[in-house]
């Protein structure tokens, strides 16, 4: 049951932490291409293994939340904690995860293959 409870919170947080450390590293990209101080960065491969790496851990993270649901198939997720609760919030991190996955595409289509610098 421990490893499931530590597969479960894998599951539900992982994603979350993935996406917004790719989007703000992907900022930061972002900012290092467009300084006038000269960083020669090629910002599209960049951006894409930034987001490349955060979908696969996204993906990690719905494997993981996957395994916790195919080993509590027997309970209910209405079930006396920890097993209902542990079912619960691997269902619960089956969607975030497809969201967050969601998410980190269209942030990297935006920033792939939208102008990186505009001047004003």
């Amino acid at each position: 049951m421990r490893r499931l409870a530590v597969l479960q919170w894998v599951g539900l947080g992982l994603g979350g932490i993935a996406w917004f450390t790719a989007h703000i590293v992907g900022w930061g990209i972002t900012e290092a291409t467009c300084d006038s101080g000269g960083f020669d960065l090629n910002h599209d491969l960049w951006q894409a293994l930034a987001m490349g790496i955060a979908g696969a851990l996204v993906v990690g993270a719905a494997a993981a939340a996957v395994r916790v649901l195919l080993a509590t198939r027997e309970t209910s997720y209405e079930a006396d904690a920890p097993p209902g609760r542990i079912r619960f919030l691997a269902l619960a991190a089956v969607v975030a995860n497809g969201l967050f996955l969601m998410i980190i595409t269209l942030d990297a289509i935006g920033s792939i293959f939208n102008v990186a610098c505009r001047q004003a």
